[in-house]
């Protein structure tokens, strides 16, 4: 049976208000996620106190400065490299 067919066991498709409201809700509930989980867990950012509750913030914070710890030594690192570089070499005598 094809959906072009009419019979008891096809299920009707949804309309566009019922559409509409599953898709607000959807989204409303994405940036609820968004903000007392993502937010404080990832970046250190918590607008709305969740994230220090549940501990996420200082999540966020320690992975904040792992990132920047780790920035900064790949930038020492680079230096250190082109400070061996341009470094004349003594030759052995």
């Amino acid at each position: 049976m094809t959906n072009s067919q009419s019979g008891a066991d096809l299920v009707p498709h949804p309309t566009s208000r019922q559409l509409l409201r599953s898709s607000a809700i959807a989204a409303a509930a994405a940036l609820f996620i968004l903000a007392t989980v993502v937010l404080p867990a990832e970046y250190g950012i918590d607008p709305t106190g969740a994230g220090r509750v549940l501990g996420l913030t200082r999540m966020g914070e320690i992975k904040l400065r792992l990132a920047r710890e780790a920035a900064a030594n790949a930038a020492a690192d680079e230096a250190a490299a082109k400070a061996e570089e341009a470094a004349p070499v003594a030759e052995p005598r």
